[in-house]
């Protein structure tokens, strides 16, 4: 009986080991793959902007929550730096002049 019960113990204790393993990885995965995202969007923004030469403040308070989201999951680097390039575009079309 002792054996028994031992074996289920050691059986149900691997079990929630492994998929407690593998939730992590899911989360893992799914956390990079949304970084992953925001990030794109983030230098599809920029590019298309850069190249009109302004960008309106409705897309940059847009560009902060994605960037607010982007930086919580982890992500930095070049990002900063054309976040920070859009904000410095001016408003409207008129301005850039």
């Amino acid at each position: 009986m002792n054996f028994i019960l031992k074996y289920w113990i050691e059986l149900l204790f691997t079990t929630i080991t492994t998929s407690l393993i593998y939730i992590f990885k899911q989360y893992i995965g799914l956390k990079n793959g949304i970084k992953a995202l925001l990030n794109n969007e983030i230098v599809r923004i920029y590019e298309l902007y850069s190249e009109y030469g302004y960008c309106p403040s409705y897309i940059k308070e847009n560009v902060e929550e994605i960037y607010n989201s982007y930086h919580k999951l982890g992500g930095n680097g070049m990002t900063t730096t054309m976040v920070n390039k859009l904000y410095e575009l001016p408003n409207t079309k008129d301005e850039s002049k």
